[in-house]
């Protein structure tokens, strides 16, 4: 991302910019955190990096000011999940929120055999966009033309998958850490592995851990949310400029 000599002397200069790193609640939306900020800020100008699901949790950077011009970065920089997945049950939009089938002839399988399929989905990859997905086609989203009634095969890009950790597997129940590129869908990457293996598998649970250097675990959660705290964690601009050179 390149910034003017100006840009960044108007960043800098802006007393309201900033950056929060926050712990979205599962349940919540993420507008919903800005509406938040904006309300305890004061402030109209307050946006977001990398919306979550309502379904998901975990980190979300929000930025305040002209600080929002800077916002663009943090879709570059690779991202790092929890994700819990459920072999044995498929989905319409590949996580609980779509029609679940039970797959009825799906077969338990190894340890040995789920690491082989996810060595497979390691690395560059062509990744297909959920069916009810954000994703535009000709300029409308995927979900918008889905619940139309339309069929339209939704578009592939290429993605990079990383790595991955299995932190805990007894079939048909996975919990594995996952980091990606910029554009990945981790129901997808669920679904796809549902299909290597033969047996389906649906996206149950997503925790997003880090985006870059920035870690959940320094984040504020919605109850720790006062004027007080937002001014004590907040990071300035200064900070995220640096990280370009």
């Amino acid at each position: 991302m390149q910034l003017s000599p100006d840009k960044i002397k108007n960043i800098l200069g802006d007393p309201n910019a900033g950056f929060y790193l926050l712990d979205k609640a599962k349940g919540d939306h993420s507008f919903a955190y800005v509406s938040l900020l904006r309300r305890l800020l004061n402030l109209k100008k307050v946006g977001f990096a990398g919306t979550l699901d309502p379904l998901a949790s975990g980190l979300l950077i929000l930025a305040s000011g002209t600080a929002t011009k800077l916002l663009d970065i943090f879709h570059e920089w690779p991202k790092k999940y929890l994700a819990a997945i459920t072999f044995g049950k498929t989905s319409t939009t590949y996580d609980l929120e779509g029609e679940i089938e039970v797959i009825k002839n799906a077969k338990e399988f190894s340890l040995d055999i789920l690491q082989v399929n996810l060595e497979k989905l390691t690395g560059d990859i062509l990744q297909q966009a959920p069916i009810y997905s954000a994703k535009k086609v000709q300029g409308k989203k995927l979900n918008i033309l889905a619940r139309q009634g339309k069929k339209i095969a939704p578009p592939s890009s290429r993605v990079i998958i990383y790595d991955y950790k299995i932190i805990d597997f007894s079939y048909p129940k996975l919990q594995v850490e996952i980091k990606v590129s910029k554009g990945t869908y981790i129901r997808s990457l669920a679904h796809d592995l549902g299909q290597a293996t033969g047996t389906g598998a649906l996206l149950s649970d997503l925790r997003r851990l880090s985006i870059g250097d920035f870690k959940v675990e320094n984040a504020l959660a919605k109850t720790e949310l006062n004027l007080e705290a937002l001014n004590k964690a907040k990071i300035s601009p200064a900070e995220i400029i640096k990280l370009l050179d």
